[in-house]
């Protein structure tokens, strides 16, 4: 069996959303989603996509343009993106593709969907508000949960040997307030 024939492709794409492009683009940073060529310069230079070959930004981009609303926000790869900015270093029409990716990101918090990545998104910033900082152990727990947790084998006992887990306890910084202040100002702005 060819390479090819085990990539399933569907018989016509229907859009359900074909506005979606429009929602994207007055979404802050996904203003330029149109000007997109399709180069590829981004998923070429993406240093994700070599771990996750799910998460090419190109495709992501170019299902937005067709419509394909559900597609695009129940992807679990849009929570791939780790924000290093090769893509927008490299995009030739300066669509900012990173960026494309985090206005999707917010749109599908928007809309409370689920998944580790909108999991582990909501944890991050809600350790942020109770800590004033990451706690790590309570962000990975929150996002992947106990079977997730398990699931990843022996990693965590790898990293606890070499000095790589992260603490267990919770020091929140003594500024915690100033930081909630800050958050609750920036949520109340949007």
């Amino acid at each position: 069996m060819s390479a090819e024939a085990a990539i399933p492709v569907p018989a016509s794409v229907v859009p359900d959303s074909p506005s979606f492009w429009r929602e994207v683009a007055s979404t802050p940073g996904g203003e330029a989603v149109v000007a997109c060529i399709q180069c590829n310069t981004c998923t070429s230079s993406c240093p994700v996509e070599i771990l996750e070959p799910a998460f090419r930004i190109r495709q992501v981009i170019a299902r937005v343009r067709l419509g394909l609303r559900e597609d695009v926000l129940s992807d679990p790869s849009i929570w791939s993106c780790v924000r290093c900015y090769a893509c927008v270093a490299h995009c030739p029409k300066h669509v900012r593709p990173g960026d494309v990716i985090e206005a999707i990101r917010h749109i599908a918090l928007e809309e409370k969907r689920e998944g580790p990545g909108p999991r582990h998104a909501r944890a991050f910033v809600e350790s942020v508000r109770e800590n004033g900082r990451i706690h790590e152990a309570g962000v990975t727990f929150d996002s992947i949960g106990f079977r997730g947790l398990i699931g990843e084998g022996l990693l965590p006992l790898e990293m606890a040997w070499r000095g790589k887990s992260p603490a267990i306890r919770r020091r929140p910084l003594k500024s915690v307030r100033e930081i909630q202040t800050l958050l609750d100002v920036v949520e109340e702005s949007e």
